[in-house]
Parts: structure tokens; C-alpha cells; sequence
């Protein structure tokens, strides 16, 4: 069943492509071909330095979310002229993989760059693979597409053993039935220890395509690409890529290691789309919104679009395990005493918050609702006087995706 949400009203309408567009014809990855040349042209969106930007070219960073090796940080950082990803024996992201990886890409003014439906992107870059970074039999992937809404990713580069030989490979997914596709691969060993470029061109629609191209200087050493594959799956949140190193811990032989990506750059085919505009947050008395400028958000949870929230955006993914929760911080009461608290969340059937004040003891939070309708529950809770902190967390399972809390007034 594919995952869908609803589409924020007239923010997030797509600006057409009105003219079909041709494949890229098989030139270099620089290249446009006379079809693309008459219709649209390719425009730079993204270009960071290393240097100038640091870790904050990116939208979000991924290092060692859990803390499972706080000795080793940082694990993602800028080491001369390129990113560095380091990836230790030690790192967990649960118990059977590890994860140290950037997403998403983020313009010198800070606003992510968002890839929407029917757009068509290019993303060309520089990476160095030590020989200590092995394929594996189980996953490890450098490079991935995914988006807010769905735990499986779009699109993949990988580094997968096949038939006893160290491949390096290019996927899809298909969400369907939650399987990978390798339309793209090469030996790995040739290109370990040494700089290389590689070139990911898609298209992010239902009826998209993905072109991958692998170079060793002036030598191509793959140039595939696979058509009419769906590379869009929810209405209402986009495509983002992500760089690093994400891998299984259940294949022998893993050592330290490393990655090394530098010359990151985005293009898109045709103008620029315009930012979202997103409705305007609820600034009544006792309103925080979940996705506040100065709120925590720990592990996985991170904001997202909402079409039914106020402000246009929800805080996901909070809950299942002690690492995921969201804090909205600067709760503000004039004197110490109970307040009624409203939750605003979507819900998924039946699911439950625990809800911790200033640190306090867990207040169970339970919720029945739909993912497309805002559902409300009103909560009593002990504040102090000043500036409070309010988490919002679950140790078992996912919970609600939350919205905003309301803070009433005392009796």
C-alpha cells in the first residue's frame, strides 16, 4: 500500500514542467542534450564548500544520533577540502547497524532545498573509498534518497558482495513490496583509494527515471540508467539525498573506516521552484507549536510538512525506543500550580505519548485518531513558575505525530 499524505493546500501545488522532457542522451554527465537544451536548461541549485560551510550545507546531521560512541566525535566533519564520515566499530544506530550520515541540502541563507514531484535533478559529486570501507553481505549504502514520510528509501548507492565480488551499485526501491533493485553495478576494488566522480540524475515522479554515472578521471566506467520507475511516493512532504556511511553490523570482517565526499553539486532541470508557503503558526495565549525554532528534537524526530496543522508542519517519528523524543522548551507560566495541557497530534489508530515535565515522572498520554484529521486531549500538569520544559517521548512504540500544546489556565 503506498503511503500518501494529504497535499498542503496550495503551498506545496507543483510548478509544471509544460514540455515533455527527453532522457539525457548518453554524453558525459555534464553534458545536455539538443532535446534539453530546447526545452529547459539545467541551473545550479547547490554548490557548498567545505571550508565556508561546514556541516551546515546540509539540512540535518545524522552523527552518531543515538550517543553510542560519544569518544569517537565528530563523525561527520570537514577534514580540508571534502566532508568526512567515520564510521567506528563501536557505532550503533540500533542494535544491528550503524549510521553516520548529512541530509538534505541547505542554501548559504539556511532554506533546505526541497525536490518535488515531477522534478528532475542532477547531483554530481567527488568520493574517495579507502579499502578499508569493504562491501558487505548484508548493507552498506553511501548514498541514499528517501523522504520524511517512509522508513524505506527511494534510491540507493550501495556497497553490496555479489557472487563472493565487492560491488559498488546503484538501486531503486519499490515500495510495494519493499524491495531493492540493483539496475547499476560495478567492481569496487578498482576504485578504492583514489578520488572518483559520480553523477545520480532522476527524475522524482511517479513515472521517474534514475541515471547513474561513474567516472575514473576521463574513463567511464558505468553509465546506466533505468526508466518508468516510481520515485515519488507521498504528496506531502519531498526528496532529499543523504551522504555518508550507513551499514549492517551482522557481516564479518567489518573494519574502521571511512568516506570522503567533496565538489557536491545540485542541479535542476529547468527554473527554480518557489519556496513552500506554509500557513502562520498559532500565536494565541498558551499555543507552542512541536516545531518552534529553540525545541528539541532527538534521534529521528524531526519536523515535516502537515496539511491539517496550524503552521503547516508536525513533528514525526518520536517514540519507539529511548533516542526519538521531541522537547518544546520556553513554556512559559506566571505561578507555579496545575494547568490543563492540550495535545494536538495525528494518530495513527490508537497510540500514547509520555509526557515528561521538567524532567518529572512520565504522564501516560493516550490518543485515538486518523493521520488526516488533527485529534485533541487535554492533559493536567504541574509547572513551575518561570520557563518550563515539556518532552514528549515512548519508550515502547511510535507515538502521535505531534502538532502543538495549548497550556490552559490554572484554577
Amino acid at each position: 500500500m503506498r503511503t500518501h499524505g494529504l497535499r498542503l493546500a496550495g503551498a506545496l501545488s507543483m510548478i509544471a514542467l509544460t514540455l515533455a522532457l527527453a532522457p539525457p542522451a548518453q554524453a558525459g554527465p555534464a553534458g545536455t542534450s539538443p532535446q534539453e537544451s530546447a526545452q529547459a536548461r539545467w541551473e545550479k541549485r547547490w554548490s557548498p564548500s567545505p571550508r565556508r560551510d561546514g556541516v551546515n550545507a546540509f539540512e540535518a546531521l545524522e552523527d552518531d544520533r543515538r550517543g553510542s560512541h560519544p569518544e569517537g566525535q565528530p563523525h561527520v566533519y570537514v577534514a580540508g577540502d571534502a566532508w568526512r564520515f567515520d564510521a567506528h566499530l563501536e557505532d550503533r544506530d540500533g542494535s544491528d547497524r550503524m549510521r553516520n550520515e548529512v541530509r538534505g541540502m541547505r542554501t548559504a541563507d539556511g532554506r533546505p532545498l526541497e525536490i518535488r514531484k515531477d522534478e528532475t535533478w542532477r547531483l554530481t559529486y567527488q568520493m574517495y573509498i579507502p579499502d578499508t570501507l569493504d562491501a558487505t553481505t548484508s548493507f552498506t549504502h553511501i548514498w541514499q534518497l528517501k523522504n520524511s514520510d517512509v522508513g524505506t528509501p527511494v534510491a540507493q548507492i550501495s556497497l553490496p558482495v555479489v557472487n563472493g565480488v565487492q560491488k559498488i551499485a546503484a538501486r531503486y526501491w519499490t515500495l510495494e513490496d519493499n524491495k531493492s533493485h540493483d539496475f547499476a553495478t560495478a567492481d569496487l576494488e578498482p576504485i578504492q583509494n583514489k578520488w572518483v566522480t559520480t553523477t545520480i540524475e532522476f527524475k522524482s515522479g511517479d513515472a521517474g527515471y534514475m541515471r547513474w554515472v561513474l567516472q575514473d578521471g576521463r574513463r567511464t566506467i558505468v553509465d546506466e540508467k533505468v526508466e518508468g520507475i516510481d520515485l515519488w511516493w507521498t504528496e506531502e512532504q519531498y526528496n532529499r539525498p543523504k551522504w555518508g556511511i550507513y551499514r549492517s553490523i551482522k557481516s564479518a570482517g567489518l573494519q574502521e573506516t571511512y568516506l570522503l565526499v567533496k565538489d557536491l553539486r545540485a542541479e535542476q532541470l529547468g527554473p527554480a521552484t518557489p519556496p513552500v508557503k506554509l500557513p502562520p503558526p498559532d500565536r494565541s495565549a498558551g499555543a507552542y507549536e512541536a516545531e518552534r525554532v529553540g525545541n528539541v528534537w532527538e534521534g529521528a524526530a524531526e519536523p515535516a510538512y502537515c496539511a491539517v496543522c496550524s503552521g503547516g508542519r508536525k513533528v514525526i517519528l518520536i517514540g519507539g525506543n529511548i533516542y526519538d523524543y521531541a522537547v518544546i522548551k520556553g513554556v512559559l507560566a506566571e505561578t507555579a500550580g496545575p494547568r490543563p495541557m492540550t495535545v494536538h497530534a495525528l494518530v495513527d489508530g490508537t497510540q500514547e505519548f509520555s509526557v515528561s515535565v521538567n524532567g518529572g515522572d512520565a504522564i501516560r498520554v493516550p490518543m485515538t485518531g486518523s493521520k488526516d484529521k488533527v485529534t485533541t486531549t487535554t492533559v493536567p500538569v504541574d509547572l513551575v513558575a518561570g520557563v518550563n520544559t515539556i518532552r514528549f517521548y515512548s519508550h515502547t512504540a511510535r507515538s502521535p505525530e505531534l502538532d502543538k500544546i495549548v497550556i490552559g489556565q490554572g484554577s
